[in-house]
């Protein structure tokens, strides 16, 4: 059997070489004398050369067009066959365009190989497409207003989270009339989520003034906005503001008040045929005495949910007010706690705070914040509204008050 196979082979096997070789020469000529048409859907088109003073609705920064066009390519079957979107472009030149209205016309000599194993000058012979007009618009530049929004998700574990500055910055922003002008109209909006810093990042961070209240300044991959028009594309904060923008935080803490606390009584104008300063006063215990004829709480306190800063402004503004109110009304007296002239205690924090900025330029990049006084201020009212008092214990601080006779009785726990 052996045998008979290798006589095949080998009986004249110059005439059967020659005859393999002129048959391979053959199939490659026929192979490429044949003619294909192949649809390639989604050609990336180039523009190169638009005037100074003109743009195209959809162009990306790169000089393609966000659009992409449908080719009926003609040409060698054995190359046609295998082009794919990927493997061309067309490269319009927009020079001699003389009409916003751009009526193109692609050709072969449009066609760019993005493909080195892809000839496409000898390979392909003609090109056929849809319709193709590009409108050209007039490049503009405007001020496009960002918004930074409250950050989602959690703070850093032992860190409450302030606010953040800036709250407004304008990006400036060049492209079509139109679109840059419906962008305009919008406005931009930046979001960031508190769960991306670590508690690590806070903790390696210099406090200013009373240590506590920390910026947090974000970090530059995070300044970044999308253009819609420009296919979501990013792009960098150009703002000069967006240098300073940052988040602040509180470090969570209880703090000693270090200071008594002056009650007193408040009398409703209503009930005033019932009860008033004549008849209805404060019983002395344990832990409310008299001083120098003000009845004062001496039981030590804490305080947690503000700063440093803000207690040291409060301190000695600060009283306990309990409400007196017939049984007939409430058979536990309200109470709460008050602030006394808040507006100048408002002035005051604001005041320290911006001197605390000024003191550390390295934390404010040398800029006195001017434009927070607003933000300092809701601060402050914030700190106000959250501040909670508590015990040596740590529990928060309660005060059950009732009227026994011409006393009002108040129990501290």
């Amino acid at each position: 059997m052996e045998s008979i196979i290798a006589q095949f082979f080998l009986r004249n096997w110059q005439r059967k070489l020659v005859s393999l070789i002129a048959a391979m020469v053959i199939w490659a000529f026929v192979n490429q004398s044949i003619h294909a048409t192949k649809t390639v859907p989604g050609v990336p088109i180039r523009v190169i050369n638009l005037p100074a003073d003109k743009t195209i609705p959809g162009l990306l920064p790169n000089g393609v067009l966000s659009k992409r066009v449908t080719l009926s390519l003609v040409g060698t079957k054995g190359v046609v066959d295998e082009i794919e979107s990927g493997d061309i472009e067309v490269l319009l030149d927009a020079s001699s365009v003389d009409s916003d209205e751009w009526v193109v016309k692609i050709s072969k000599k449009n066609l760019v190989s993005l493909n080195p194993n892809v000839d496409l000058n000898q390979h392909v012979y003609q090109v056929g497409h849809a319709d193709l007009v590009i409108k050209l618009s007039k490049l503009v530049t405007g001020k496009i207003p960002v918004t930074i929004e409250m950050p989602s998700g959690s703070p850093p574990l032992g860190y409450d989270f302030l606010d953040i500055w800036p709250q407004h910055l304008f990006q400036t922003v060049s492209g079509p009339e139109e679109e840059v002008q419906r962008l305009k109209e919008k406005g931009l909006t930046l979001n960031f989520d508190l769960t991306d810093i670590t508690k690590a990042d806070i903790d390696a961070l210099k406090s200013s003034g009373h240590n506590d209240e920390i910026s947090y300044y974000l970090p530059k991959k995070w300044k970044q906005v999308t253009i819609p028009f420009r296919n979501n594309a990013h792009e960098e904060l150009n703002d000069p503001d967006a240098k300073n923008l940052r988040m602040d935080f509180l470090r969570k803490e209880i703090l000693p008040l270090d200071k008594e606390i002056p009650v007193r009584v408040f009398y409703p104008l209503e009930d005033l045929a019932i009860y008033s300063p004549l008849n209805l006063h404060i019983a002395l215990t344990d832990d409310i005495q008299e001083k120098e004829g003000l009845t004062i709480l001496t039981r030590p306190v804490f305080v947690k949910d503000v700063s440093r800063l803000f207690i040291d402004v409060v301190r000695n503004s600060l009283e306990i007010m309990i409400s007196s109110a017939p049984k007939s009304k409430r058979e536990v007296l309200a109470w709460s706690v008050e602030f006394i002239n808040p507006r100048e205690l408002e002035d005051t924090y604001v005041a320290f705070s911006i001197a605390n900025f000024a003191a550390n330029k390295e934390t404010v990049h040398g800029s006195i914040p001017k434009r927070q006084e607003e933000l300092l201020r809701k601060r402050f009212r914030d700190y106000m509204q959250r501040m909670t008092l508590l015990l040596e214990s740590g529990k928060k601080l309660h005060i059950k008050s009732t009227i026994e006779g011409d006393q009002i009785r108040a129990v501290v726990y």
